[in-house]
């Protein structure tokens, strides 16, 4: 698969890895402490997700929380969702083939995401091994979250490749969004945290229906080079 495409950006939530119920159990638990009962169903955090570990506690919290209560929750989240992460997440079916079908290909695999930093190498490393992907970057206090370009920026920085030799692949409006703001192609996957329908309205360039057709896209591309 020699083209102009040299590297696959991931989303890792809803894309690569299925990580809602320990998302949701990690926020039950700070409600819970705080004498809350959670009314929130797998559907409930499925439509909170995207934005950032913070953003999905506010919303947990039914954005009742002030600045300081926001960041005391914050941080026990981060504690809470790191001892917990592996307990229910999984890769979906097909898509470890898929991944390294891809790194067969010679393409650079890189994860951008919006989950923790410290979680998300964590996680991706446990699943898919030390040496799969090339540059994996999580949130950290020091730079904006998806769909700002800086995190991506930082990854194309130290990779030496351009955007537009990228093609990014995520579930949700942010990842489509991120990939417009950064100049490159998109392709939406619907097993993820959002609907098919909802995806559609962002007009990513492609949607993907399973991890294989991830791959075909990829050769069609390939093809038209």
């Amino acid at each position: 698969m020699n083209s102009k495409i040299k590297c696959v950006i991931f989303d890792l939530d809803g894309t690569l890895v299925n990580t809602i119920v320990d998302l949701g159990r990690a926020c039950d638990y700070l409600l819970k402490n705080s004498g809350i009962e959670s009314k929130w169903t797998e559907d409930n955090y499925k439509a909170f997700v995207g934005n950032g570990a913070k953003l999905l506690v506010e919303r947990a919290f039914n954005g009742q929380l002030n600045p300081e209560q926001l960041e005391e929750q914050y941080a026990a989240f981060k504690i809470k969702y790191n001892e917990i992460k592996m307990e229910n997440a999984y890769v979906y079916a097909g898509m470890l083939d898929v991944v390294k079908a891809i790194k067969d290909e010679g393409i650079t695999l890189a994860v951008c995401t919006n989950k923790p930093n410290k979680a998300a190498k964590g996680m991706v490393e446990e699943l898919f091994g030390k040496d799969v992907f090339d540059a994996v970057l999580g949130a950290t206090d020091n730079l904006p979250k998806k769909p700002d370009t800086a995190m991506a920026d930082k990854i194309l920085s130290e990779l030496a490749i351009s955007a537009d030799e990228c093609i990014w692949i995520g579930d949700s409006s942010v990842d489509i969004e991120s990939a417009k703001n950064l100049g490159c192609k998109s392709i939406a996957v619907t097993w993820g945290f959002r609907s098919a329908e909802s995806l559609l309205v962002c007009a990513p360039d492609y949607i993907a229906n399973s991890p294989k057709e991830i791959f075909d896209i990829l050769k069609k591309i390939k093809n038209k080079c």
